[in-house]
């Protein structure tokens, strides 16, 4: 195995664009195909019976899953539907490796710290966010 990872290491990296370029068309047309077909199947087995509506082709096949992929899904990476939950996990990751940085590696200690202290420090800090409204005067009325 290694000796094929040797000689794709020794291809020219023009080479390898042209290469990723050609399979990635073809692998785009290819899937054209498949899921056009599936939609004109699946349209042509159900619409008629259900909704007695006509019969399609494979382009209008084709172009229902284009029209469906552009309303419902996009054409881009499907992560970014869900952008809000990436951003909240990957702000996540990069706080923990940045107290990992730090020297915060001790998690499985958390719990016991939270049972300690951490429960009586948040009551502190929540009865003293209580009397901090009370001590602000009002804007103007």
């Amino acid at each position: 195995m290694s000796n094929i990872k040797k000689k794709w290491d020794a291809v020219p990296k023009w080479m390898k664009y042209t290469l990723y370029t050609v399979l990635g068309i073809a692998g785009a047309f290819l899937l054209g195909l498949l899921f056009g077909n599936i939609v004109r199947w699946l349209w042509n087995w159900l619409m008629p019976g259900l909704f007695g509506l006509r019969t399609i082709g494979f382009w209008e096949g084709l172009g229902l899953f284009a029209l469906a992929r552009i309303l419902f899904g996009g054409f881009g990476d499907s992560s970014k539907s869900h952008k809000g939950d990436e951003e909240k996990g990957s702000a996540c990751r990069k706080k923990k490796q940045e107290e990992s940085k730090d020297g915060h590696e001790n998690w499985e200690i958390y719990e016991d710290w939270w049972d300690e202290d951490g429960k009586a420090a948040f009551r502190a800090y929540a009865e003293r966010m209580k009397k901090e409204p009370e001590n602000e005067t009002p804007d103007a009325e």
